[in-house]
């Protein structure tokens, strides 16, 4: 595409169809039986008048035409937030969530594809939706091919308010799948959202298998549904549960459920809880405390790891914000030492167990989503040290400072053309250009703009908008080594564009 042909592609998108973004649509509730109605019959799932018909024609729409179809709805008036939320639920109802992962990535990635829309310039805000449409398109294509899942209504009787959470608590320790689905409907239906979210974190925490998929879900269901609305909760919450639920395989990752670090850290939560000093939850940093874990992290050793952090926020010696960071570290060192498809997922999970922590009001939650991430670190490092590529030798603390331009728009040009071939080159100069106060905003805004200009799968949205976020959130003292981390599966300015401008400018045209 020429750069006229895409400032013209560009424009039209940002001038004419944003005007879609203004509207406000006129959503009503989603129409609820009450607990004691008689079982529902297994049909297919029904979403609200107002979005049914939207996502039917997604579904329905061969992939070809679909950017076409999704101009029309556009120009017709559908607004951004009414086509995120059709995109999002035709994955719920037409893609299993079991195992969650792989062809899932439809319904993991929209809110990440919405984060960077909301920070993208006007011109290319509309791209991660058309993105979003083609991933779906894509991931339906492959369910059909793998048996053609379809959500269904639940079978059975919904139990009464006042039952829902014995039984879905039985159920999800039973991985007793229809159990826990007749449950969560009664509990999105009779509960709010926060004390329905808040029951959840810790069953997204609990199994690593399938590389922190599940607690991936769980952050980014909740994230979707406060932009969509809490009224899609049911099927979504649903398909949600069927993945928690996923436990076709004894072991996964190297791991079996009962040789990971929950229920070790269940007893270490009971144990301890009432011991923390009041001020265990602070962000505070402590760079010593953080490079000793970080040390203990590199070990592997789960048990050793959580007893050390557990110590220091008993004794006072150091606040979660601490743990986190060393939690962070951990996860973006592993990526360093082993980029790819583990390594990316060391750095998502952490954000969407971090996120969780964040979120939750309950203290047992918030010790265990602590705990579990840095069990999870531990089993990725064992993990990924067993699988033939090995780990190579890099610390991230040890990453050197680097000659680089004291101008910054110099410096960032030369970090994104060093990162599109050689990220382990770009990394001691991302660092550098954080270290020596460069503008971190600037790089990652770019970052964003390239990524939607240049994806090439889904991961390219979650692990950018993760890390990105998690920079904001590890202590200032170690943002040079997160932006380091960054560099690793972002798009840099040598690569290729993404066919995706191409067709939709041809849908536009």
């Amino acid at each position: 595409m020429s750069v006229a042909n895409r400032r013209d592609f560009l424009s039209f998108t940002g001038a004419g169809l944003l005007t879609a973004l203004s509207g406000g649509a006129d959503w009503t509730r989603l129409s609820r039986a009450a607990a004691d109605e008689p079982a529902l019959t297994s049909e297919i799932v029904r979403f609200t008048p107002e979005i049914e018909p939207l996502v039917r024609k997604i579904e329905e729409t061969p992939a070809e035409p679909c950017f076409e179809m999704a101009v029309a709805e556009l120009k017709r008036g559908v607004t951004y937030r009414q086509f995120l939320a059709a995109v999002f639920l035709a994955g719920i109802r037409n893609v299993n969530p079991q195992p969650p992962g792989f062809k899932f990535h439809c319904v993991f990635a929209i809110h990440a594809a919405h984060q960077l829309s909301l920070d993208a310039p006007v011109r290319d805000r509309l791209l991660p939706l058309f993105w979003a449409l083609a991933e779906f398109k894509q991931s339906q294509a492959e369910d059909v091919k793998l048996g053609d899942f379809v959500l269904r209504d639940p079978v059975g009787p919904i139990p009464s308010p006042e039952q829902a959470w014995t039984e879905f608590d039985t159920a999800m320790n039973a991985w007793d799948e229809p159990r826990a689905d007749r449950a969560i409907v009664s509990l999105v239906r009779s509960r709010g959202a926060h004390e329905v979210v808040e029951g959840l974190w810790k069953y997204g925490a609990r199994d690593y298998r399938n590389i922190g998929h599940k607690a991936i879900f769980v952050a980014n269901a909740w994230r979707t549904l406060q932009t969509i609305g809490w009224r899609h909760a049911e099927p979504v919450l649903r398909s949600l549960v069927l993945a928690l639920l996923d436990f076709k395989q004894k072991e996964v990752n190297n791991f079996a459920f009962e040789n990971q670090s929950y229920l070790p850290n269940q007893r270490r939560v009971a144990e301890n809880l009432a011991k923390l000093a009041g001020n265990w939850t602070a962000t505070s940093g402590n760079a010593d405390f953080t490079r000793d874990l970080l040390e203990t992290l590199r070990s592997g050793d789960m048990l050793r790891s959580a007893d050390q952090a557990v110590a220091a926020l008993v004794a006072g010696k150091a606040q979660a914000g601490a743990v986190w960071d060393a939690v962070h570290l951990a996860a973006g060192e592993l990526m360093m030492r082993q980029p790819g498809i583990f390594g990316i997922h060391t750095v998502t999970s952490v954000n969407a167990l971090h996120y969780a922590f964040r979120q939750s009001a309950e203290p047992a939650n918030r010790l265990l989503l602590l705990l579990q991430g840095i069990g999870w670190m531990c089993q990725f490092q064992q993990f990924m040290a067993s699988r033939d590529s090995k780990l190579n030798a890099t610390r991230i603390t040890d990453l050197p400072v680097v000659d680089i331009a004291a101008d910054g728009s110099t410096a960032l040009a030369t970090i994104f053309d060093k990162l599109s071939g050689d990220p382990a080159a770009a990394a001691p100069l991302a660092l550098t250009f954080a270290a020596r106060g460069g503008d971190l905003s600037a790089f990652a805004g770019m970052a964003r703009g390239l990524v939607l200009r240049k994806q090439s799968d889904a991961h390219h949205y979650k692990y950018t908008a993760s890390i990105f976020e998690d920079l904001d959130v590890v202590s200032p003292v170690w943002r040079p080594q997160m932006l380091a981390t960054s560099v690793y599966y972002i798009r840099g300015s040598q690569s290729p564009d993404s066919p995706l401008l191409d067709q939709v400018r041809s849908a536009l045209s």
